[in-house]
């Protein structure tokens, strides 16, 4: 049995650092959760996978570490994946 998560925001420009607060609330319910509890992991920027060394998650945060950040209005998804076992 497994559970996916959903995070969606909005690039705003000018930061790195987005919390669970920045979502885009008409997507109902969303989370950042903390990866002790995941198993997989996939963030997207403007509908492209990154690759783990551009970012940093922390529950409920989501950290881009790449050297430019997001046009302003880019949308930016963390897809989590907990798989019970």
């Amino acid at each position: 049995m497994a559970q996916t998560y959903f995070f969606y925001t909005i690039s705003d420009g000018e930061k790195r650092e987005y919390t669970n607060e920045d979502q885009i609330p008409d997507y109902g319910i969303q989370s950042i959760p903390s990866p002790k509890v995941i198993s997989y992991r996939q963030v997207f920027v403007n509908g492209v996978l990154q690759p783990r060394t551009l970012y940093r998650i922390r529950e409920g945060s989501l950290t881009l570490t790449s050297e430019d950040v997001p046009e302003k209005g880019v949308p930016i998804i963390v897809q989590s994946i907990r798989i019970y076992r």
